[in-house]
């Protein structure tokens, strides 16, 4: 990816660094990922090694998240590097497309939106930094700075800029 924040989505398991693949692989999981991460929420979760295909084990497949997990071994999956998955009363097999399949995440980076009545494009800015997310001061915020936030979280345009805290 172009930042620490994208790229193709690998765990470390038994030493060893391995892929997951894109079966059943949503936003829900990729915003899983982002959250571990400390990369804001998810904009994208794509799939068939659109960031290329990577080596090692395919330690997982059909990661089924809920969205709210801490991090991507708290979500339903099958057994660590368990090749096969079942679907439409088959067995296939995850080493099928070999790492032609693997996951990946775009998240938004450092930024996110949270508050009272937010939803993935409104809210209160919060900021990474120093490991830690903090806000930001509305003085002088005004609808070119929440044009840019809107921009990096994917949301199209912005349309309001609330004052005083409203999220």
């Amino acid at each position: 990816g172009s930042s620490r924040c994208s790229g193709r989505v690998e765990i470390f398991h038994n030493n060893i660094w391995g892929t997951i693949t894109d079966f059943n692989w949503d936003l829900n999981d990729a915003e899983v990922v982002c959250r571990q991460l400390n990369c804001g929420s998810a904009l994208q979760a794509p799939q068939s090694a659109y960031f290329g295909p990577g080596t090692g084990p395919i330690w997982l497949g059909s990661v089924t998240c809920s969205g709210n997990e801490s991090s991507l071994t708290e979500c339903q999956h099958p057994e660590w590097g368990n090749s096969y998955y079942y679907y439409n009363n088959y067995y296939y097999s995850y080493s099928n497309n070999g790492h032609y399949s693997d996951a990946g995440v775009i998240c938004s980076g450092p930024i996110r939106l949270t508050g009272s009545g937010s939803t993935r494009c409104s809210g209160r800015v919060e900021v990474y930094h120093n490991n830690s997310w903090g806000t930001i001061c509305d003085d002088g915020w005004d609808l070119n700075d929440a044009e840019v936030v809107c921009r990096l979280l994917n949301c199209g345009s912005a349309l309001e800029v609330p004052p005083s805290a409203h999220f």
